[in-house]
């Protein structure tokens, strides 16, 4: 890590894959987590059934643990620190 912010620009092939790969790692986790709480019903043909809290469990964590890959990312690569909570 480094105490110095650096730029998008500055960063090499494999750093950008790197977070690349943790932007989409967080998206993923989203929008898994999105298909179990926000799932429209499809009008004339079915209703989603509430997902167990076992899976809601898992996603949530999922998401908490993407989140906190890309901000360590974030930290590593251009020395951005993570949002406070709340802010």
């Amino acid at each position: 890590m480094t105490d110095e912010t650096r730029r998008p620009d500055d960063l090499s092939t494999e750093e950008r894959e790197q977070l690349h790969r943790a932007h989409q790692g967080l998206r993923n986790a989203s929008h898994a987590l999105e298909s179990l709480v926000a799932t429209d019903p499809l009008r004339g043909r079915w209703k989603p059934e509430p997902a167990p809290p076992e899976a809601l469990d898992a996603a949530r964590d999922d998401l908490h643990q993407a989140y906190e890959r890309l901000a360590r990312c974030h930290q590593d690569l251009l020395g951005w620190e993570p949002p406070s909570p709340g802010a």
